[in-house]
């Protein structure tokens, strides 16, 4: 439903990403980190997703209901730090947390018509955004790394991140 929305919101992001990062007086490379990291998150929950068919409770999904969105949200804090701008920081963090968050609840909708109490009982044990320490229910899946890449599209947030940083770094010395 917020699909449209979220991908309008991620591009104009990207562009300010871009734009202050040239503008920045200091790139942070640490940034980095939390864009690594995402990724890895993003990428291993997308090795495990099977959209509408199968409900997801292995890999990621064990400690936290939205690894896919956990992810991005650390690919978009770390841009707010790599670009070393905290007002860019705290707007992506906003505009984020309030977009996934009417994209979370109109995805949970969905989820509990289709998969019914099974859903709703990992619902309210496995946290939205926080992480658990000790997973939930049993492991009985394999990582499927071509469904990760290829069937989900992953390659698209990896390039993505990627191609951000290469083209803040190439325009810093350009101007």
């Amino acid at each position: 439903m917020y699909n449209n929305l979220r991908r309008f919101l991620g591009l104009l992001s990207a562009v300010a990403v871009v734009y202050f990062g040239v503008k920045s007086e200091k790139i942070l490379y640490w940034g980095i980190v939390p864009i690594f990291f995402g990724e890895i998150l993003r990428l291993w929950a997308a090795g495990y997703i099977r959209k509408n068919k199968v409900l997801s409770l292995v890999g990621p999904y064990r400690y936290v209901r939205n690894p896919l969105y956990v992810g991005s949200f650390l690919i978009g804090v770390g841009f707010g730090i790599f670009t070393g701008n905290f007002v860019i920081l705290a707007l992506i963090t906003v505009i984020f947390l309030s977009i996934y968050t009417l994209q979370i609840n109109s995805e949970e909708k969905k989820l509990s018509e289709i998969f019914g109490e099974k859903y709703l009982c990992y619902k309210e044990n496995v946290s939205r955004w926080v992480p658990r320490l000790k997973p939930y229910g049993d492991e009985r899946e394999k990582f499927d790394i071509k469904l990760a890449i290829f069937k989900n599209k992953e390659y698209n947030s990896i390039l993505g991140c990627l191609c951000l940083i290469i083209v803040i770094l190439i325009l810093r010395k350009v101007f």
